[in-house]
């Protein structure tokens, strides 16, 4: 057998590798962009609203006590009813006032014989003296007993202003209109000046509300209002209004009222007090909560979703979608909350497309699917962007 040249085995070893060649793996397929949702960046009204911790406290707050002593006959509330200003709450028995009262007038007309006797001795005194029917000692004597007479008349009335008042005192009427608390006295119970309080009386409309603000904060909005007042501008209004414990926010918008006439030198704070109406009775005294005090009117400013802002060394930062559907990183600066958004100082514009889902699979500059997202976290579906 001829043995195999040399050309003819190059072309079999050739022959082999193009068949190894055809036969090896494929290259792995390449995978899709990330699919992300964003929000469109957009100018929305927006408050400059600062915000502190509060307590409410009632306007008048009271406790009915007896002036006098006396046995209750009548208690004319329920506990936790509210009551007019100058309803009758409780009455004492009356009758020892009443007769003590028509004692003092007695006395008081006994007073005034006795001075009218004494007026009359008196002028014939002084009509006797000049030709020496009575002495000079004698005289002194009928003036000082005229006087002696027209200071009891004075302590009789006196005597029966004192019974009047005490007579008025066995009616405890409420001095506004409040709600009644609770009261441990029943009809027939004996009560005097230090029996202790008989019951407390609430008002709860309007509510007051307590809050420290910084003086340094305080000073400079009274410095602004005073140079736009110097200029003949409206002042600056701040409108509070108040969170309750349960995250709502209260219906009714304050007023507030005054500062203060102190700082608070260990916390450097001056106490502010607002108001509100209250006619539901949903505020207690005693309450903690939250105010939020907006200066002024709102103001268009841009805003994105809490959700979509990260941060790192560098900062806080975003992704937008570019026009050719690119993540592209953008530093931001940011201002206040508001509700589930960050208000955007710089860094977008209007119309930007933020990421705000599917962040986490995103890489800087690497294409993505971009859709719009239809609702936030503590959004309602179908909510306005």
């Amino acid at each position: 057998m001829r043995p195999h040249s040399p050309s003819r085995t190059g072309v079999l070893l050739s022959v082999v590798l193009a068949i190894a060649a055809c036969g090896g793996a494929e290259s792995p397929p390449q995978l899709p962009p990330p699919a992300v949702e964003y929000h469109a960046v957009e100018m929305q009204p927006v408050a400059n609203v600062f915000e502190f911790v509060a307590r409410t406290r009632a306007k008048e707050d009271t406790e009915i006590r007896a002036r006098i002593t006396g046995t209750i006959l009548e208690r004319n509330f329920e506990e936790g009813q509210v009551v007019e200003e100058g309803a009758l709450l409780f009455r004492i028995d009356p009758r020892p006032y009443e007769a003590a009262l028509h004692s003092a007038r007695a006395e008081l007309a006994q007073a005034e014989a006795s001075r009218d006797v004494a007026e009359r001795n008196l002028t014939r005194g002084q009509e006797l003296l000049p030709d020496g029917y009575i002495s000079q000692s004698e005289m002194d004597q009928l003036r000082s007993e005229r006087n002696s007479a027209i200071a009891a008349k004075d302590a009789a009335e006196a005597a029966i202003e004192k019974a009047e008042i005490d007579l008025n005192f066995t009616q405890l009427r409420a001095p506004f209109t409040g709600v009644a608390g609770r009261s441990q006295l029943s009809i027939g119970d004996l009560v005097d000046p230090n029996a202790g309080p008989l019951v407390t009386l609430v008002q709860q409309d309007p509510m007051l509300v307590d809050f420290d603000v910084d003086e340094q904060a305080l000073a400079n909005a009274m410095k602004e209002n005073q140079a736009r007042a110097a200029q003949g501008r409206e002042p600056i209004t701040f409108t509070p209004h108040l969170k309750l414990v349960t995250g709502d926010t209260y219906e009714h918008p304050g007023q507030i009222n005054y500062a203060d006439n102190r700082i608070n030198p260990s916390t450097g704070t001056v106490t502010v007090t607002a108001s509100f109406a209250n006619p539901d009775g949903m505020l207690l005294p005693g309450q903690f909560a939250r105010i939020e005090v907006q200066r002024g009117d709102s103001e268009m400013r841009l805003l994105i979703p809490q959700q979509s802002v990260l941060e790192d060394m560098q900062g806080r930062y975003v992704y937008i979608v570019s026009g050719d559907d690119t993540a592209v990183r953008r530093n931001v600066s940011l201002g206040q909350r508001q509700s589930i958004y960050w208000v955007v100082e710089e860094g977008l514009d209007e119309g930007d497309r933020v990421i705000v889902n599917g962040i986490q699979k995103v890489r800087p500059n690497t294409p993505v699917t971009a859709s719009a997202a239809e609702t936030l976290p503590h959004q309602e579906p179908n909510a306005p962007q």
